[in-house]
């Protein structure tokens, strides 16, 4: 996966240990391994699974050696199978001796920032799966639009979209899906519940496919009510304008500014309350952080959602969410319209 990367960027140090799940799944495409342990100076990487993984790892991962954790040696360990015997990870890594770089503070310096900030920026390996992730949920838009809604349950659309995701090649869900029909759309993280969907109600649909440890991320607002027309025309064209403000080099916090600037035109600025993107990888949320408040600059390789949004308390709401690519400009990775 990544670990050449990760060696050249901690190189200073004499090993890097990595205990978090999402770190765990950047390296080695395994988060549920208890920990990986690099020897820095020869790049070696040592995998540390539970017995129950071992035989899985072994099928899976792409390191130098893979190593069963157990408290106790029950059943006796069979022939070629590597275990060590510790109370924990923890305990085991904290005997290295040199100087050690870690997610966990516990363990050494931590470097968490900066790991975030190196998966932050997507090679050509990573954008293509990212980009399989996303036709598969893109698929599944297509499918929403060829059956009858009305008359469904919020949790009936949820069940069908997390049935056609496995049909369509995915590895798992970014997040829980969200299906939030008339007012419920005014609910930003919103998930589903037992309400009917009515003929004329509009359908936020906010979901996201994974494709091996890659997350998407989409959203399209369906059967867009009379009542809030003049708002999806106005979060498209917010969704334009940062799509135009993104480019390499660019504040995150100035794409957040053109989408409000557009909205506050249009008189919905006080009905736009998150903010206008962030990252996506192993993650459905990373860095960068796409809001007023952002530090971050956009950087070329950055994958980042832009997905304004209108929400009326007791009417609805309405969200538009696309992924862009950062390759000088902002390269659109969707091809589903933007208003279904």
């Amino acid at each position: 996966m990544n670990l050449e990367k990760l060696v050249r960027a901690f190189s200073e140090y004499d090993y890097l240990v990595l205990t978090r799940g999402p770190n765990l799944a950047y390296a080695v495409g395994m988060p549920d391994a208890v920990g990986l342990v690099i020897e820095l100076k020869t790049g070696q990487a040592t995998l540390y699974v539970s017995r129950l993984d071992y035989a899985r790892a072994r099928s899976v991962a792409v390191v130098d050696k893979i190593v069963a954790i157990s408290a106790v040696e029950v059943p006796p360990r069979r022939p070629g199978e590597e275990l060590v015997i510790a109370p924990s990870f923890i305990d085991l890594a904290k005997k290295l001796d040199g100087r050690v770089a870690s997610d966990s503070r516990e363990l050494g310096v931590d470097i968490s920032a900066e790991i975030m900030e190196l998966r932050a920026v997507k090679d050509e390996r990573e954008l293509g799966v990212i980009k399989e992730a996303l036709k598969i949920t893109e698929r599944t838009y297509e499918r929403l639009t060829h059956i009858k809604l009305a008359g469904l349950r919020e949790r009936d659309v949820a069940a069908l979209i997390l049935k056609w995701f496995l049909e369509e090649g995915a590895d798992g869900i970014a997040f829980d899906p969200i299906v939030a029909s008339g007012p419920n759309g005014a609910y930003p993280h919103y998930r589903f519940g037992d309400r009917k969907i009515s003929p004329g109600d509009s359908i936020v649909i906010d979901i996201g496919a994974k494709k091996g440890v890659y997350c998407s991320d989409m959203t399209r607002t369906l059967g867009v009510s009379p009542v809030l027309k003049d708002a999806v025309y106005a979060v498209y064209e917010a969704v334009k304008a940062a799509e135009k403000a993104a480019r390499e080099g660019v504040p995150a916090s100035e794409v957040d500014k053109a989408a409000r600037d557009v909205l506050a035109e249009y008189g919905f600025a006080q009905y736009f309350i998150h903010s206008t993107g962030h990252g996506v990888g192993v993650e459905v949320h990373e860095m960068p952080r796409v809001s007023p408040s952002s530090k971050d600059v956009l950087k070329r390789g950055h994958v980042i959602t832009i997905e304004p949004g209108v929400y009326i308390e007791g009417v609805g709401g309405v969200r538009i969410e696309n992924m862009v690519y950062i390759d000088g400009g902002a390269v659109v990775l969707n091809s589903t319209p933007s208003i279904l």
